[in-house]
C-alpha cells in the first residue's frame, strides 16, 4: 500500500474520531442544559407550592378568627358567659380547623418535597446522561481509530500467492 493511502486513512480516521469526540461533548452539553431547564421548572413548582401554603395558612387563620368571633358574639348576644357548652363549641371548632390546617399543610409539604426531589433527580439524571454521552463520544472515537488501524493493517498484508 502506498504511503499516501496510509496517510489518507490515518487523517480520515483521526478526523472521524475527533468528530465523534466533539459530537459526544456537544450532546453532553445539550443534555445538561435540558436537564437544568427541567430542574428549574421543578424548583419553580416547589416555590409556587410554598406560596400556596402561605395563602392557605392565611385563609385558615382568617376563617378560624371569623368562626371564633361568631361564636363569641352569639354567646354574648344571648347574655351567656363564654364557659360550659359555648366554650366547648368554640374549642371543638378551633380544634377541627387547626386539624384541617395541619392536613392541608402536610399535603402541600408532600407536594413541595415531590417537586424538589424531581428537581434533584432531573439534575442528577442530566449529569449521568451527559457523562454517558461524553463516554460514548470517546468510545466511538477509539472504535474509529481501531478500525482505521485494522484497515491499514489489512491493506498492508501481502497475500502469499502459490503456497498452500
Amino acid at each position: 500500500m502506498a504511503i499516501g493511502t496510509t496517510t489518507a486513512l490515518l487523517v480520515a480516521g483521526g478526523v472521524s474520531a475527533g468528530a465523534s469526540i466533539l459530537a459526544g461533548n456537544a450532546q453532553a452539553k445539550n443534555i445538561q442544559k435540558q436537564a437544568e431547564y427541567n430542574a428549574q421548572i421543578y424548583d419553580q413548582q416547589a416555590a409556587m407550592i410554598q406560596e400556596k401554603k402561605k395563602i392557605q395558612d392565611y385563609q385558615f387563620n382568617r376563617e378560624a378568627a371569623r368562626v371564633r368571633g361568631s361564636i363569641i358574639s352569639r354567646t354574648a348576644g344571648k347574655g351567656l358567659m363564654l364557659s360550659g357548652s359555648p366554650l366547648a363549641v368554640l374549642i371543638d371548632n378551633e380544634t377541627q380547623m387547626q386539624f384541617d390546617k395541619a392536613v392541608g399543610d402536610y399535603n402541600l409539604n408532600i407536594e413541595r418535597n415531590y417537586a424538589m426531589s424531581g428537581a434533584t433527580n432531573m439534575r442528577e439524571t442530566g449529569r449521568s446522561q451527559s457523562a454517558l454521552a461524553r463516554f460514548t463520544g470517546y468510545t466511538n472515537a477509539f472504535s474509529t481509530l481501531l478500525n482505521t488501524g485494522t484497515t491499514i493493517g489489512t491493506l498492508n498484508m501481502k497475500p502469499k500467492v502459490g503456497k498452500l
